[in-house]
């Protein structure tokens, strides 16, 4: 019977399903875990496991339950479907989410008790409270947070608290439970605690945001036997893709509605489980044997998709993890090219080099650059622009243009044009070192007096220590107006005393310093390709408009993180800023070292799908610097060097080596001038290194190629 059933679907859709593949289509009573590997056919083996329900065991279409992660899943599912069988029947399966099954039992149960409600997420409009706060989600926390915390959120904490909130209740957390949730954003918890009063308590109707869709739907369920049962009643089979995406609240809602005949099939692979900030649970998965002792566990291990060396190493890597099922992924693919690891001097020489390969490509193959951080693909995306190369953004994100460094930054900028503006100086008074304080402010905004306001500082009663300061810095903006766009940000972060204000918000709020100081360095990066301060300025909002614009167009060339490229492939793909403090990230490495290896094992987890995207070409690119800040290989890169023997050696450029023989054997105490860092005195010099003590910012490690190249470095001209 079966033979015969997968004979007529090689005749009519041209599939032809392997062993593993068969096996798992067969399987349709009782649980079953089904471990599908990158470019194992996933998605083909499970319409086809629904097929044989309908076309073979003749089920009826609506007493199956197709579930996945996302609407683009179910949609993807679905056309597929459609593609395959629409030519010779008629019956349909309903593909959905998680979250819009539940959104259905809440809307049956509200309607029965007759409870009115509000979603406050989503488009139309909300309505408003009696004091004007409009009914969503956003302003609703923010005026939570302002009541909380006595301040405004910042937009990353913002971000930050929506995660926290998302997570917590996709975990089903409670208690004592949420202070261990990290989160930047101030007394989160207590945010949380009263953001959820408010819903049920300051409006007429009960307010639901889209998280509230899963555990108003869970409690219901779990609560209401008599609808728990219809559900459970109406479905014979339950079948999940993507399972290692669903978070804890989600996997129990479709536990209880495969009961208790547990017809249930979860298709997943629990080494592409990377959504753990979101609320996904590998541990779930881990323990479905556990939960169902009569469970059938099956592999599809057979990767269609990449050549043989980057299944290898890929299979090879991901064994670091300790929590996972033991499998080996293989192929029938042919080998092709040997995974190539790069190492780059810095950062710059890394995308100049991915630049150059994507140019001589010219569109013929599909290609993916592939990031962890937003905020990596900035430079990038200047650089393909000013190469006049086309590219699509899976994920295009413009926060980053937003961002409040951004606009101190911007701000700075403005006030080195007219040291005038008081509401220029007001931003960012509190964020150099003249100690402006805000009684100060107060007298200068009261003055209404023209001029310089340094000047109009001086002729106040200030403190001692800012008759130095003030002059210095009234002098330091004024040569900033006159600088090169990235030598003006250097400035404000070293002379200005910009970076220590950084380092103390680290400290007191705990910003997360590899953002606030990568957001710098990117800034600076774009800076260098600009010939004014006024062009800086342009560009920024060039490229805002080219990122926002960029997930509409159409390229051969990919731009996306390492999340968003889940369960896409290309020809070649090329994984930059693989450095130790972004994949992984120094939180990850942090919880590493005292013993806690989820997040780690997430983070390899993430490296592991960027690799499984590649079919015949995988790049992976490392750098010494990042800005003028020595980093480390990623761990990773370590561990696939190890894998494939490839020694550590140096990306030799095409272009000339800089010529920096002019400093060659200078003894210590040779006086230097920097055209940022003023005068100063050579401590070291070492290599590509070289350490100098300034008399305005004291020491600095810099990397003598990069200085010379810009013209930065100069020995000071001694007199006769």
């Amino acid at each position: 019977m079966s033979d015969t059933f997968f004979d007529r679907m090689k005749e009519q859709t041209g599939i032809e399903l392997n062993e593993s593949q068969q096996q798992a289509v067969l399987h349709t009573e009782g649980p079953l875990l089904l471990l599908a590997s990158p470019g194992s056919g996933k998605t083909t083996t499970l319409n086809m496991k629904i097929a044989y329900l309908l076309f073979e065991k003749r089920v009826s279409p609506d007493r199956i339950m197709a579930v996945t992660f996302s609407k683009a899943s179910a949609r993807d599912m679905s056309r597929r479907f459609d593609d395959y069988f629409s030519g010779w029947s008629d019956e349909r399966v309903s593909f959905s989410t998680i979250h819009s099954f539940a959104y259905k039992v809440v809307r049956e149960f509200m309607s029965r008790e007759k409870i009115p409600y509000q979603l406050i997420e989503g488009g139309g409009n909300k309505g408003r409270l009696a004091n004007g706060l409009p009914l969503h989600k956003t302003f609703i926390l923010k005026k939570v947070y302002e009541d909380v915390n006595g301040a405004q959120p910042t937009e990353e904490e913002m971000d930050d608290l929506m995660s926290f909130i998302s997570l917590v209740k996709n975990r089903m957390l409670e208690g004592k439970e949420l202070e261990k949730v990290s989160c930047q954003a101030k007394n989160a918890p207590e945010v949380f605690k009263a953001y959820e009063s408010f819903k049920q308590t300051e409006a007429e109707v009960t307010l639901l945001d889209f998280d509230d869709m899963l555990t108003f739907g869970h409690e219901i369920l779990r609560e209401n036997e008599e609808m728990l049962k219809k559900y459970q009643e109406r479905f014979d089979y339950v079948l999940t893709d993507e399972s290692q995406d669903n978070s804890v609240v989600q996997h129990e809602i479709v536990e209880m509605l495969a009961a208790p005949d547990n017809n249930i099939c979860l298709v997943a692979d629990d080494d592409q489980s990377i959504f753990g900030w979101r609320g996904a649970e590998v541990d779930k998965l881990l323990q479905f044997e556990k939960t169902y002792p009569d469970a059938t566990v099956l592999t599809m291990t057979e990767n269609y998709r990449s050549s043989q060396e980057i299944v290898h190493v890929a299979n090879r890597f991901i064994k670091r993890n300790v929590d996972r099922y033991e499998k080996e992924m293989t192929t029938p693919n042919e080998s092709q090219e040997a995974v190539d690891i790069h190492t780059f001097q810095n950062d710059e020489k890394q995308l100049d080099y991915v630049v150059g390969q994507i140019r001589e490509k010219r569109g013929e193959e599909e290609v993916a650059v592939l990031y962890r951080n937003h905020s990596s693909v900035i430079p990038l995306v200047d650089q393909l622009d000013r190469a006049g190369i086309d590219f699509y953004m899976k994920d295009s994100e413009a926060k980053f243009f937003k961002h409040w460094i951004v606009e101190d930054i911007l701000n700075f900028l403005r006030f080195s044009y007219n040291d005038s503006r008081i509401d220029i100086l007001e931003k960012i008074h509190t964020k150099f070192n003249a100690y402006i304080s805000k009684k100060q402010m107060t007298l200068l905004k009261n003055r209404q007096t023209d001029g310089s306001l340094f000047d109009q500082l001086l002729n106040l009663d200030i403190q001692e220590y800012q008759k130095k300061a003030i002059p210095k810095a009234k002098q330091t903006f004024r040569d900033i107006n006159g600088m090169a766009p990235d030598q003006a940000i250097i400035t404000i972060r070293e002379k200005l005393g910009y970076d220590r204000v950084l380092r103390k918000m680290v400290d007191n709020f705990g910003f997360r310093a590899d953002q606030l100081f990568g957001t710098l360095d990117v800034l600076i990066r774009i800076a260098g390709s600009c010939d004014s301060l006024k062009d800086f300025a342009f560009r920024l909002r060039e490229l805002e408009e080219l990122v926002k614009s960029a997930h509409s167009r159409e390229s051969s060339l990919t731009l996306t993180t390492f999340h968003s490229a889940k369960g896409l492939e290309f020809d070649s793909v090329y994984m930059i800023d693989l450095v130790d403090g972004i994949i992984p990230s120094n939180d990850d490495i942090e919880d590493y070292r005292d013993g806690e290896r989820e997040t780690m094992e997430e983070a390899a987890r993430l490296f592991y799908v960027g690799m499984t995207r590649a079919r015949s070409r995988l790049e992976l690119l490392t750098y010494h610097y990042l800005g003028n800040e020595r980093v480390k290989e990623s761990t990773f890169v370590h561990n696939v060097r190890a894998i494939t023997g490839t020694k550590k050696t140096n990306h030799k450029e095409k272009e000339n080596k800089v010529d920096t023989s002019s400093f060659e054997g200078m003894d210590p105490g040779t006086p230097i001038i920097h055209k940022t860092f003023g005068r100063g005195t050579l401590m070291e010099y070492s290599g590509d290194l070289i350490v100098i003590h300034f008399e305005d910012v004291g020491y600095k490690e810099l990397l003598l190629e990069t200085c010379v190249e810009r013209g930065l470095l100069s020995k000071e001209k001694q007199e006769a």
